[in-house]
């Protein structure tokens, strides 16, 4: 079973390292262990002590897809969500690209 979410917020080409490093130390923070990383370094993928997986990769236009995959389990229906989403629902459409701009995450000016 997948659960996958995209952030609408885009992330400038500068801040994508650091936002990965954002999500790597809270992960491990929480126990997650760091599996693999990409060789561009805008994916990585992170496995839960109970079996999870988790995945994020920063796609060209700046714009973060995190993936949860959970262990083997046997086949059963499984529930939609109850909650509405934060946002439009695009499960039966295509997803756009990012267009909310953070004055941090968004810019293109170098950590310093």
């Amino acid at each position: 079973m997948d659960r996958d979410r995209a952030v609408m917020t885009i992330i400038s080409a500068e801040r994508r390292g650091s936002f990965l490093g954002v999500l790597e130390r809270h992960w491990t923070s929480k126990g997650y262990k760091l599996v693999t990383t990409s060789p561009n370094g805008l994916v990585a993928h992170f496995r839960t002590q109970d079996g999870f997986q988790l995945e994020v990769l920063i796609a060209p236009n700046g714009q973060a897809h995190l993936s949860v995959t959970t262990p083997c389990v046997d086949k059963s229906e499984v529930a939609q969500p109850t909650s509405k989403p934060n946002g439009p629902d695009y499960a039966r459409q295509e997803l756009p690209a990012p267009d909310v701009r953070s004055s941090f995450w968004s810019s293109d000016a170098p950590l310093g």
